[in-house]
């Protein structure tokens, strides 16, 4: 017959050097994950709708030969719509996460601020590059008109 085991000193429960939100706090985050997902949501839907416009314009354009201009603004605001769909969704799941999870709170707020910056950053871009493409468009116009 084996002894039985000595006594051991009780397991000290495992604190994280993170900080951990309080349970007001965390009904925040929730809250603010549940508009983040019907958002995310219905951005993904708005750009599905936006695919299959452009899908129709394509095919449309394909069988007359027109202008493939109105597809490829549908397919670039498709692929915008899904790509803020998809990032304000992850957003929203790290955020969510930060409500129900102890220990990893900052790590999750981390992840949602990382996946928010990258959105911004594409958006930036767009909105530059819509910019660019408005002024010169604005030139083309006056351009023409004075001829």
């Amino acid at each position: 017959m084996s002894s039985p085991a000595p006594d051991l000193p009780p397991i000290k429960e495992f604190k994280s050097a993170q900080y951990e939100f309080n349970d007001e706090q965390n009904k925040e985050f929730s809250a603010l994950a549940d508009a983040m997902r019907v958002s995310a949501g219905l951005m993904q839907l708005i750009g599905l709708a936006f695919v299959v416009l452009a899908a129709l314009t394509i095919a449309q354009v394909a069988n007359s030969g027109g202008n493939y201009g109105p597809a490829i603004g549908l397919s670039a605001a498709a692929l915008l719509s899904l790509c803020i769909g998809f990032w304000t969704g992850g957003a929203a799941t790290s955020f969510r996460k930060i409500a129900e999870t102890k220990n990893e709170d900052v790590w999750h707020l981390m992840n949602a601020v990382g996946s928010l910056r990258n959105m911004y950053g594409l958006l930036r871009t767009i909105i530059f590059g819509s910019l660019v493409l408005a002024v010169v468009g604005a030139g083309l116009l006056a351009f023409g008109l004075m001829k």
